[in-house]
């Protein structure tokens, strides 16, 4: 795995590059969720970090298998065929309403054709129809580098594992995950699980951060210890949760082991509490 140096810019410096990023990512996922079959688990309208060329993408659509994209330095929709660009169209200065009628047009489809999902989304100009902006370049660069070692680290942790869904990123909370079942033959209210990912901050934290979650939601006063930084929230939901302040309190050259510690043990202690 190929980290990228995290923290050139401080984690409680990114709240708007990050609340533009993910109005931007509904667009992405606007392709998916109007022409693609509703799934029952969403996963029409999920997106994944395409390490290789440094975008979130969307799903494939059409003969063609087209995919939506979002650059986060320039703030720039594409549209991918297969691994190359074949379109783009940068979004500062325009609105919600341009982008999907520039991806219609791109894809050869009625406006009309083409929806945003619908979720609560956190409150922001850009979803009034204001313009998105040209200002965060830096930030975007840095989300960019945390949405990157994200995802190549959750994948690595889940790596082999049958009972794990995808990593992929989902447009409701803008956070990237994957789900380890612990009982297949159980329906999802009530089989137990763990969830295992990334967020670039919501609010619960106005930071990026990791997370693992087990489910059904243990007994606060039942949790065992954790390691190398991570501490159990428990306001609201409960997981093993490990800020981008410690994260990058730890030396470049140490940043992925120190993460990658902190999740395999709480990986290992939601497994734990859950009695799997």
């Amino acid at each position: 795995m190929s980290w990228k140096p995290l923290g050139s810019v401080l984690p409680d410096t990114l709240l708007e590059a990050r609340l533009e990023l993910h109005w931007a990512t509904q667009l992405v996922s606007a392709v998916g969720t109007s022409l693609l079959p509703p799934q029952a688990d969403f996963s029409h309208t999920n997106c994944g970090w395409l390490r290789e060329l440094g975008v979130l993408a969307g799903r494939a659509v059409g003969e063609d298998a087209l995919r939506a994209a979002l650059v986060f330095e320039g703030l720039e929709l594409v549209l991918l065929d297969g691994n190359q660009e074949r379109a783009s169209f940068a979004l500062a200065g325009h609105t919600l309403e341009e982008g999907l009628a520039w991806l219609a047009g791109e894809l050869s489809v009625s406006r009309d054709e083409l929806r945003l999902p619908e979720h609560d989304m956190p409150v922001h100009p850009v979803g009034d129809g204001g313009v998105f902006s040209e200002a965060g370049a830096d930030e975007r660069i840095e989300l960019a580098a945390w949405f990157a070692d994200a995802s190549e680290l959750i994948n690595e942790l889940v790596a082999g594992d049958p009972a794990s869904s995808p990593v992929r990123c989902w447009p409701h909370h803008f956070d990237i995950g994957s789900l380890i079942v612990l009982d297949a033959d159980l329906g999802p209210e009530e089989a137990r699980s763990v969830g295992v990912g990334f967020s670039p901050g919501d609010q619960s934290y106005a930071q990026p951060y990791f997370y693992v979650n087990p489910w059904p939601r243990p007994d606060p006063k039942a949790l065992p210890a954790l390691e190398a930084g991570a501490e159990w929230h428990t306001s609201g939901w409960t997981g093993a949760v490990l800020t981008a302040d410690h994260v990058i309190s730890a030396p470049h050259g140490e940043q992925q082991a120190e993460a990658g510690r902190a999740l395999k043990g709480a990986i290992a202690a939601s497994r734990t509490v859950l009695g799997g």
